[in-house]
């Protein structure tokens, strides 16, 4: 397919593109993708890992790191990008494209302050600028962003910032020579909601101010909702729909858009939790506190980050309890500390005897959040799972096997899985071993630290399915740790709102958008894209119901059950 000539207000076309990687035997990456964005479009590219997206978009900046073979073409501002000279090429990227990658801290030189990676692109752009003028330009820059203090951040290095701020000095650098096309590459991965909220507020923001066309490369379908003018969906490197967004969001043709706009809905939870909350405790945490110092001296001083400040709740068996809030509100320091890696300085932390031994505590085992990290990459997935039976006593190997299969099994993954290394795996079957290694010791308690923050909406619905199926047929209790409330209503029975190591609110998910949540937790459900709250009416009501607008045309039901995020 060949889109009809470009107007004078086209940005971008892309007709016919085709990527392989140059070999013996070509391997076919991206096949046939055609699309067109016009000036001021907030254009998004969306499908799952491996659709093609980020290989699409970078070859807009012919930065592939491999070698292709190029099919199609490439228009941005009229230019063939794949036709440049090499000097050609260094202007087409100062002057008509700007970039902002998916993991800042990557992009970024960890060991070179924000200031001095600011004026060295800014050198380039104004030669004849004197010192002062480049630092000036340089704190409008970081200002234009909304980021804080911007005079003294120059002086920091990125890892002295949060995730939200890095991912803020990227756009303004990205900026820095006033682009007509803004490309986003999963600018929000692993971000919080309320900061995921800011960054693309900020994108929209610019967008509107600066006249900017925007590509979003996403799988987060509620930012698509919320956002975009035009959708275009990506398969295994095809094109398989493409139009305006209200069209493609309220009525996708084709199958598989249709498929990944359900998956990413969310029902809103009716479910009663009362009968759990009487079930017998499995970890209770009682006016825990836990303070981190950054030297002796500073403990001497009494200078230090609290991460738990009187923290108390409770998990009992057969319940799954969300523990939510921002990056530093202490959840994965509750989670350490519950599996004995961190010690507390005061308070208590009790791991509840076993049902058919009193002297036994509970087997509590822990997914933690970066899969890849906690698997060795030289080894088989099988023989991981081997040994962690053999360190606990399995001595007979076709028994270890025989509870491998079954166990992965339950997690919904094919044998042939156990002859991989962790290298050749997907992002969710990764996260799934992750899973079922845990489960291969019979845990009566699964501790889950952000097991879905950097995988599509897809496989979050199977690891889903997959630990509500564990609890239902086995009877574990599961803390499960998110800054994704869509993941809260899913599964969870009881919501634990952490922020600054205190808890705000401990209350049934059918009580969580009621509209009489804490300041702090109604930021939270704000900020969940692609929604409207609607809130219940109370039982002796009259008239319409009260509502809180959220970003969206989605309404998050209260106790129907049949609304949607």
């Amino acid at each position: 397919m060949t889109i009809s000539a470009a107007t004078e207000d086209c940005v971008v076309r892309v007709e016919n593109l085709g990527i392989a990687i140059a070999a013996d035997t070509p391997i076919q990456l991206v096949n046939g993708v055609s699309f067109e964005i016009r000036k001021g479009d907030y254009f998004a590219l969306v499908g799952e890992s491996g659709s093609g997206k980020s290989i699409t978009c970078h070859s807009m900046m012919r930065l592939l790191p491999f070698k292709p073979r190029i099919e199609g073409r490439i228009l941005i501002d009229g230019k063939d990008v794949w036709s440049l000279s090499n000097r050609e090429l260094v202007d087409f990227r100062r002057k008509s494209v700007g970039m902002v990658f998916q993991d800042p801290l990557a992009a970024l030189n960890p060991v070179r302050t924000i200031g001095s990676q600011m004026l060295e692109t800014l050198r380039i752009y104004y030669p004849n600028a004197d010192a002062d003028e480049l630092r000036n330009r340089a704190i409008q820059a970081l200002r234009e962003v909304h980021i804080p203090e911007p005079g003294s951040r120059l002086g920091v290095y990125p890892h002295q910032l949060s995730g939200g701020l890095n991912q803020r000095v990227m756009i303004a650098l990205a900026l820095l020579g006033e682009p007509r096309l803004l490309i986003a590459d999963e600018p929000t991965t692993a971000l919080d909601m309320s900061v995921q909220a800011e960054v693309l507020d900020l994108i929209d923001e610019l967008r509107r101010k600066n006249d900017l066309t925007v590509l979003l490369v996403t799988h987060d379908l509620g930012i698509v909702r919320d956002r975009a003018t035009d959708i275009a969906v990506l398969q295994l490197g095809q094109m398989v729909e493409q139009g305006p967004a209200a069209e493609i969001v309220s009525a996708p043709k084709a199958a598989y858009s249709k498929e990944l706009f359900e998956a990413a809905s969310v029902e809103w939870p009716g479910r009663d939790n009362a009968e759990r909350r009487k079930a017998p405790a499995c970890l209770t945490f009682e006016k825990v506190n836990k303070t981190f110092f950054a030297s002796n001296r500073d403990k001497k001083m009494g200078v230090g980050i609290p991460a738990a400040k009187d923290l108390s709740f409770e998990v009992r068996r057969g319940e799954i309890v969300a523990l939510i809030g921002e990056s530093g509100s202490g959840k994965t320091t509750a989670a350490k500390m519950a599996m004995r890696l961190e010690r507390p300085d005061s308070g208590q932390i009790i791991v509840h005897p076993s049902p058919d031994d009193v002297n036994k505590p509970l087997n509590v085992q822990m997914v933690f959040q970066h899969p890849r990290d906690s698997l060795d990459p030289l080894m088989r997935v099988e023989d991981q799972l081997h040994e962690v039976l053999k360190v606990h006593g399995w001595r007979d190997r076709a028994a270890r096997r025989d509870h491998i299969l079954k166990t992965i099994a339950d997690v919904g993954l094919a044998p042939h899985v156990l002859d991989r290394r962790p290298t050749y795996l997907s992002g969710g079957e990764a996260q799934r071993v992750v899973i079922a290694r845990a489960l291969l010791l019979e845990p009566d308690m699964l501790i889950a630290d952000e097991p879905l923050s950097a995988v599509d909406v897809r496989i979050q619905k199977h690891i889903l399915e997959c630990l509500q199926r564990l609890r239902d047929r086995l009877g574990i209790a599961i803390l499960l740790i998110t800054h994704d409330l869509r993941v809260v209503f899913e599964i969870a029975d009881q919501v634990v709102v952490l922020r600054h190591g205190r808890v705000v609110e401990d209350v049934p998910v059918s009580m969580f958008a009621d509209g009489a949540r804490d300041e702090y937790t109604q930021m939270l459900i704000d900020a969940v894209p692609g929604k409207r709250v609607t809130r219940p009416r109370a039982a002796d009501a009259d008239g319409p119901e009260p509502r809180a607008e959220g970003r969206g045309d989605f309404e998050l039901g209260a106790l129907a059950g049949n609304a949607r995020l």
